[in-house]
């Protein structure tokens, strides 16, 4: 009984883990429209698939994961063509913030084209700070 008691106080602290706020958080940081679109677009299909309760459960648990949606090298290739320069700007960033290269950051990010890597570390650590941001 104290389990589901725990349980439903922590999922009453996910409620806070919507896409528009997911969305408004990105703008926050900075992410133009057109790369929030392309992130959260994924993020709304499994909305649609999981509902949005498992999504908030999800969410909550990224802890700095690749969410599987960002795994594809052809996707991530395509969504640094379309903001590379965003792309390595956060790359920077995150050196700066962890100070840690980047190679160091992304080493279980390994055996995929490094532009595939560069977007999917600055994804997973990205929505990870969103969701530990939302959480406060």
């Amino acid at each position: 009984m104290i389990k589901k008691i725990l349980g439903f106080k922590d999922r009453n602290s996910f409620i806070n883990f919507s896409l528009e706020k997911i969305e408004t958080a990105m703008y926050e940081m900075g992410f133009n429209r057109d790369f929030v679109e392309e992130i959260i677009t994924p993020l709304e299909k499994r909305v649609s698939k999981y509902g949005e309760n498992e999504f908030q459960e999800w969410f909550n648990e990224l802890n700095y994961r690749l969410p599987g949606e960002f795994k594809d090298e052809l996707f991530a290739t395509k969504i640094y063509e379309n903001h590379k320069l965003l792309i390595e700007e956060e790359v920077i960033n995150l050196e700066k913030e962890t100070k840690l290269p980047w190679k160091i950051q992304a080493k279980d990010l390994k055996d995929i084209n490094e532009k595939a890597r560069k977007v999917q570390l600055v994804i997973r650590h990205r929505l990870s700070d969103i969701a530990l941001d939302m959480l406060n």
